[in-house]
């Protein structure tokens, strides 16, 4: 469910929806889902922040997913549930690349992401593998 009082965590939910229509080369989608944001009053989010993640997810997503490749070697990254994928390449592209926020909120993020949409082995896996990327 989205608080739409945090205005980071509704960001990365915004930018973990449209990354997900991305993955699916779907911009239609993306499109209608920023059009609904604007409709919708009450779904505050902080604007840049979302560009931030979204394009950089998008920039960096070589270099992204070779973390990824070395953290979790015994799952293929085609293997990885798609929503826990995108989870990590948010979580990854914040920790290492972008920098802008503590470690410790981003992997809290990344983990309340991964009970919110993920299954319920999500969280633990997106948990482990960030902690493998960060020892």
């Amino acid at each position: 469910m989205i608080n739409r009082q945090d205005i980071r965590h509704n960001s990365r939910v915004l930018a973990l929806t449209n990354l997900f229509c991305h993955l699916f080369g779907d911009e239609d989608e993306i499109y209608s889902t920023l059009l609904y944001k604007e409709e919708v009053g009450t779904f505050n989010f902080d604007n840049e922040m979302y560009y931030r993640i979204f394009n950089g997810v998008v920039e960096n997503q070589t270099e992204i997913d070779s973390y990824v490749e070395k953290n979790a070697p015994n799952w293929p990254l085609n293997n990885i549930p798609k929503i826990d994928l995108i989870i990590l390449r948010i979580a990854i592209f914040e920790l290492m690349i972008d920098k802008n926020q503590e470690k410790s909120i981003i992997i809290d993020e990344a983990v309340e992401l991964a009970k919110e949409f993920g299954s319920d082995t999500s969280s633990k896996f997106v948990h482990g593998v960030l902690g493998s990327v960060l020892a």
